[in-house]
């Protein structure tokens, strides 16, 4: 069976997902979009609506536990508890703390296989649970460790719940301790910014900049590229996204392309902490020094 070309295999992504998320921010199809993210970067045969119908009937079974224990509604953290009571003590998923930048991690259907994944998977797996019960979980784009959150009825403040660490409820203290493993030394304090409702957009871009980071450690530059053509298809002027372009072109032997892309970049972001960097590629693809290297 051939390959798809990358044209297609994003115009699937712009049929799949990208059209939906320009209509409606429903943060509710978040785990099928990963699913179709997943199929598209890795799993083309993957049965996107079968593996659905597997994290709901995980959901059923939540929804038939809890009611097996109480007749009366139960608190948000009640709720909470049981979910995490299923997810973590009867299912057995997982962080996986020690093989973090693995690909696979970032494949929502190999995470529901092996029980085990990322902050960003495992929330939005456990924002799919609590579907099944009707408990309203939004995703939150905190700096570097992905949450969810539950905000109270009539304004009475929010619940953050960290899945990588088996639904911890997070308060000022240990989200500030997590701002500080991930950023030591820059004292950063927790805002509300951070702990804001992410968008769809946000974090479908979220997990294909972590898929990127894999692909490029493992030197796998055609999914690379294949994912950060996707981000440009959620968002045009994603600034990093025009980057890692200009790069790819480079890669290409296409010195037009690369200086046509890195341009923008510092056209859109000129104080980017890489300038300099970006600015040297640029003087020495004009002065000919990538050409001469070229076999």
């Amino acid at each position: 069976m051939a390959v798809p070309k990358i044209e297609q295999l994003i115009e699937d992504w712009k049929n799949a997902v990208v059209k939906e998320i320009v209509a409606s921010d429903n943060s509710d199809k978040i785990a099928e979009y990963a699913l179709h993210m997943a199929r598209i970067l890795a799993y083309p045969d993957l049965d996107v609506k079968g593996v659905l119908n597997e994290i709901d009937d995980m959901g059923k079974q939540v929804a038939q536990m809890i009611k097996k224990k109480v007749n009366t509604p139960l608190r948000p953290t009640q709720i909470i508890e049981n979910i995490n009571n299923y997810l973590f003590n009867d299912l057995k998923f997982k962080p996986n703390a020690d093989d973090y930048y693995n690909p696979l991690n970032s494949y929502l259907n190999i995470v529901l296989e092996r029980k085990t994944g990322i902050p960003i998977t495992l929330s939005i797996l456990y924002m799919r649970l609590a579907q099944s019960i009707n408990f309203k979980l939004q995703p939150v784009n905190f700096p570097a460790h992905f949450l969810i959150k539950h905000v109270m009825e009539d304004d009475n403040g929010e619940i953050i719940i960290d899945p990588f660490n088996r639904g911890r409820i997070m308060d000022d203290y240990s989200l500030k301790a997590l701002l500080d493993r991930s950023y030591p030394q820059q004292n950063i304090p927790v805002t509300h910014a951070f702990l804001e409702k992410a968008t769809t957009s946000e974090v479908m871009i979220r997990m294909l900049n972590n898929l990127k980071g894999s692909y490029y450690e493992s030197q796998d530059m055609d999914r690379y590229e294949v994912a950060n053509e996707m981000i440009l298809a959620i968002d045009q002027y994603n600034p990093d996204a025009i980057r890692d372009k200009g790069v790819v072109c480079l890669k290409k032997g296409d010195f037009e392309g690369s200086l046509k892309f890195l341009n923008a970049y510092l056209e859109i972001d000129p104080e980017a902490a890489d300038a300099d960097d970006v600015l040297d590629i640029i003087k020495q693809i004009r002065s000919g020094a990538y050409r001469q290297d070229q076999p």
